[in-house]
């Protein structure tokens, strides 16, 4: 039986790896094999090259807007609508009583092109005020039953990994 990784949690870890990459010294292979390993005990294999070219794609789409210190809120604000929102603009319910937004799918939904494409069309619904921004100070900690996902983001990247 298929276990794959939804969506959002593949995006957030993208997106994550791109912030920690502009606000560390670590590589991005070295963010994305965390990640990768954390996402494979608990889904079907995620590769870290998968991360890394997303991560690549969101820095690049960055660089080309010239966000530049803007560019780590725009990041954040990407984690906070997807973490907290659906793609339909529902609020999303991280547990439930029968199941949890963390559950694996049953069809593999994520790829580097669908979340670089949800990235820019957020970035610039965000830049044009369509959808609302990150509240101030908000931080995923404040998301409730993100149990195992919050380790994983909260885990410190192996410095061993950047050689």
């Amino acid at each position: 039986m298929s276990q794959f990784c939804p969506e959002w949690i593949f995006a957030v870890c993208s997106a994550t790896t791109a912030k920690e990459f502009l606000s560390s010294e670590n590589s991005l292979n070295s963010i994305s094999r965390k990640f990768s390993e954390g996402l494979s005990e608990k889904y079907t294999e995620i590769k870290y090259e998968e991360i890394t070219a997303c991560a690549e794609e969101i820095l690049q789409f960055l660089s080309d807007l010239e966000a530049n210190e803007e560019a780590v809120n725009y990041i954040e604000s990407f984690i906070y609508r997807r973490m907290c929102f659906k793609s339909s603009g529902a609020e999303r319910k991280i547990s439930g009583m029968f199941s949890s937004e963390l559950d694996p799918v049953k069809t593999n939904d994520y790829s580097v092109k669908n979340v670089t494409k949800v990235f820019r069309a957020t970035i610039f619904a965000i830049r044009n005020q369509t959808v609302s921004d990150k509240p101030p100070g908000w931080t995923y900690e404040e998301v409730e039953g993100l149990d195992w996902f919050k380790n994983l983001l909260d885990k410190p990247t192996n410095i061993l990994d950047n050689f």
